[in-house]
């Protein structure tokens, strides 16, 4: 008897075929048919149960074959996109892409992104969902490997940033990767920005225990009805303001709405003031138009926006304009740059990207988003149009 065991797997028995739920969000089926030749016998939640005179290791190397191969029809639950895994093995490098992965901005804050899955549809989202054909999500040990090689170039101890495309709670091996990245002791500070409705104590405590410094709770109102709108789905303020609550009195919360004038003036006010009678700290955000982004107001200029929080800072009397001392950015070293905009480059194509007509593709360790392609080449000569901060975007040649 031969027992095959995956914490970051749920297994279900699905008639001819067995389900399996990756990371408790992405699902994929294997052909039982195909089990049964290497002598399944029993589908259990986190284990299948194997009887045959074969070796353990035979089986194993056979069943993650299987796997492999299910993980190219991987769905996420979510919203029912196909779903990329990047790992190790794939192929794909992390620093490259605004997408996953990692990036550094030359400073002592590096991002990480392991995921781009949102379970809300914010109306001034950056990141416009419908306009995204599939997911992205990365593997802790692999994320936190090439992390590790980041931070070895830093002068300075180093804050990390977990954020996304969507939201970072979703991430189903995120209390793992905080302890990873906990683990490295030129880290200083970890954050993560989330809007709160997968936190509750019992998680934000086990994030908290595995190294997480700081959460950025992405609270844009304290009316439900305009909460309802600007999440564009039901947001439940109380559970968030209670979350919030007990994020202060654990951790150092930083509660940043996003003011999207002319929709939630009035509720960027009651925002600041809960912030100040809770003890937590605030950064508003300005709604800025990007080009893949939602629309539903008309920006305003920088300018004018740091001139009202000016405003705000001397009618309320609370700093809106500094991060506090353990957040502040630093110049730091940056990442050499292998290639610079307009160079040709000839790439690999690895995967399609997340929007229509793009491109994953590899060149010197680097990921280049090939975009304005429909159907590329395995090897193909692009054009680089962007490589600001080593995110890298290329046309064909």
């Amino acid at each position: 008897m031969t027992t095959l065991t995956y914490n970051n797997f749920t297994f279900q028995d699905k008639n001819d075929k067995v389900r399996v739920l990756f990371l408790k969000i992405y699902y994929f089926y294997l052909n039982k048919n195909e089990l049964k030749k290497l002598g399944l016998t029993l589908v259990q939640r986190h284990s299948l149960e194997f009887s045959s005179d074969k070796k353990e290791g035979n089986i194993k190397q056979k069943f993650e074959f299987l796997l492999s191969k299910g993980f190219d029809n991987m769905v996420s639950t979510i919203n029912n996109k196909p779903a990329l895994y990047i790992h190790k093995n794939s192929g794909i490098p992390l620093l490259g892409s605004g997408d996953f992965g990692i990036i550094d901005r030359g400073t002592n804050t590096i991002e990480v992104k392991p995921i781009t899955t949102c379970n809300i549809d914010c109306i001034f989202c950056s990141v416009d969902h419908d306009k995204r054909n599939s997911d992205i999500i990365v593997e802790a040990d692999y994320l936190v490997e090439e992390l590790n090689k980041v931070i070895e170039l830093k002068e300075n101890k180093v804050n990390i940033h977990i954020g996304s495309q969507g939201d970072p709670s979703l991430y189903g091996d995120l209390v793992r990767l905080v302890r990873l990245i906990r683990k490295n002791k030129q880290v200083n500070a970890i954050s993560m920005v989330t809007n709160g409705l997968l936190i509750t104590p019992t998680i934000a405590k086990e994030l908290i225990n595995a190294g997480m410094t700081h959460f950025h709770v992405s609270l844009h109102s304290l009316d439900e009805e305009k909460a309802d709108e600007l999440a564009n789905t039901k947001y439940p303020v109380k559970k968030i303001v209670k979350l919030c609550k007990y994020l202060v009195k654990h951790s150092h919360l930083l509660i940043v709405p996003v003011w999207v004038h002319s929709i939630n003036d009035k509720d960027i006010i009651d925002v600041i003031k809960f912030s100040k009678e809770i003890g937590a700290d605030i950064g508003i955000q300005n709604f800025l138009e990007y080009k893949f982004g939602k629309h539903p107001a008309n920006p305003v200029p920088m300018k004018v926006f740091f001139a009202k929080l000016k405003e705000l800072e001397d009618k309320l009397d609370i700093n809106l304009t500094t991060l506090t001392s353990d957040l502040e950015f630093k110049v730091d070293t940056k990442l050499s740059k292998p290639f610079r905009k307009t160079d040709i480059v000839k790439v690999e194509v690895k995967a399609k990207s997340r929007m229509r007509n793009s491109y994953i593709c590899v060149a010197q360790n680097r990921v280049i988003t090939l975009i304005n392609c429909s159907h590329p080449k395995n090897n193909i000569k692009v054009r680089l149009i962007r490589d600001k901060d080593n995110i890298f975007t290329g046309v064909p040649a």
